[in-house]
C-alpha cells in the first residue's frame, strides 16, 4: 500500500515523515497558495529539497502557466525524485506524450473511466481520480471507480480528494491501494479514541 501526503505545509511534512507511513508528498498550486507560498519554480525546488531532507521517496509537482510542456520539463529536471502531475485534458495528454517520461508522470484531475484508460494507454505511473468531488457531483462515483480498476492494470490509481476517514476505509475495502491523504485527515488517521483509552489503562496498570 502507498500513502502520499497531499500538502504544501512543512509542518505536515515533518509530522508524517517520522511515522514511516507516507512514502512521498504530492502538491498543487492551490495547496501551495493555502500554505502562503508563491507558486513558482523556485518554490518547487525548495519544496523538493525539504522533501528529500525529510526522507521522502519522491515529490509530485503539478504543471501550471501557459506553457505546460516547458514547466513539465523543468519539474523533471529538478531531480530524479520528482514526478510531474499533468491534468487529464487534450493538452495534458499531448504534453505527457511529448515528455516521454511515463514512469515519472501522474495524470491528475481524473473524473471518468476514459481518463484512466488514457493514462493506462500512455503508460503513466499514476492516474489520480478525485473521489469526493465525484461523490458530490451527479456522476456515479462507485461505477467510475469500478471502471477505473478495470481500465488501470499497470497504471496505479492514486485516489485523491478524500473528505473523511470513512471514505478512505471504504476505498480500501474496494481494493484500492494508493492514496493521497490531505493534512486535515491526519488526526483521524493517526489516532483512535479506543486505542488512546486502552493505552491509558495499560499505563495506569504499569504505574501500580
Amino acid at each position: 500500500m502507498e500513502w502520499l501526503l497531499d500538502s504544501a505545509d512543512a509542518k505536515d511534512w515533518k509530522r508524517v515523515s517520522t511515522t514511516g507511513l507516507f512514502s512521498a508528498v504530492t502538491t498543487n498550486p492551490l495547496l501551495i497558495q493555502r500554505a502562503g507560498l508563491n507558486c513558482s519554480l523556485d518554490t518547487y525546488k525548495a519544496l523538493h529539497d525539504q522533501a528529500m531532507d525529510l526522507g521522502f521517496d519522491h515529490l509530485q509537482l503539478q504543471v501550471f502557466g501557459e506553457h505546460w510542456e516547458a514547466m513539465a520539463e523543468q519539474i523533471l529536471s529538478i531531480s530524479e525524485k520528482t514526478i510531474v502531475k499533468i491534468p487529464a485534458t487534450e493538452q495534458g495528454f499531448k504534453v505527457a506524450k511529448n515528455l516521454n517520461h511515463p514512469k515519472r508522470t501522474t495524470i491528475t484531475g481524473v473524473y471518468s473511466i476514459r481518463h484512466g484508460a488514457a493514462a493506462e494507454t500512455i503508460g503513466a505511473r499514476y492516474a489520480a481520480p478525485y473521489y469526493a468531488r465525484l461523490v458530490e457531483s451527479e456522476r456515479d462515483a462507485e461505477a467510475i471507480f469500478a471502471g477505473l480498476r478495470e481500465a488501470c492494470m499497470n497504471t496505479n490509481i492514486l485516489v485523491a480528494s478524500l473528505r473523511s476517514i470513512e471514505q478512505f476505509e471504504h476505498l480500501i475495502a474496494q481494493k484500492h491501494r494508493c492514496f493521497t491523504i490531505p493534512a486535515v485527515l491526519l488526526n483521524d488517521l493517526l489516532k483512535d479514541e479506543m486505542t488512546e483509552k486502552a493505552v491509558l489503562q495499560f499505563e495506569q496498570a504499569a504505574a501500580l
